[in-house]
């Protein structure tokens, strides 16, 4: 199965511990979307990532390919189904290749609270590490994190 990931899991070594066998396929574009960050995660000490329906941005991420067993870790480590929902949608590669994926979506929002500079990091690390554009890395680095 496709999962597709746009928060701290596009960076591989955070993504193996969770699901040692998980393949990358590509990186990928999630149209009308917009990246957010809410609560504020004791693991991370900030905000998380989350997405929501927004026409005419984009979010830019990575999708692999896991197990089903690997589908279920994710789920207790995402907190589903509580924080985080699992949501099917489409992404399109950079060749331009439509890949029908799952997506975990924050349940219930809290307020928009900004990713602590660790969680930030790991974002970014993922996103150059998986070749995603350099204007969405722009971004993921203008993104005031907590002080």
């Amino acid at each position: 199965m496709l999962y597709f990931a746009y928060g701290s899991n596009m960076e591989r070594v955070q993504l193996k511990r969770l699901c040692p066998t998980a393949k990358f396929v590509a990186s990928a574009v999630l149209s009308d979307y917009d990246l957010t960050f809410s609560g504020n995660s004791p693991m991370w000490g900030g905000g998380i990532a989350t997405i929501r329906e927004k026409p005419g941005k984009q979010v830019e991420g990575v999708v692999w390919e896991i197990s089903e067993a690997e589908r279920k870790a994710l789920d207790e480590y995402e907190g589903y189904p509580g924080l985080y929902v699992r949501k099917e949608i489409q992404v399109r590669t950079n060749s331009g290749k439509a890949l029908a994926a799952f997506a975990y979506i924050m349940g219930n929002p809290d307020r928009e609270t900004p990713p602590s500079k660790r969680y930030k990091q790991l974002l970014i690390s993922g996103a150059e590490e998986h070749g995603l554009s350099d204007v969405y890395i722009d971004f993921l680095e203008s993104i005031r994190p907590l002080t």
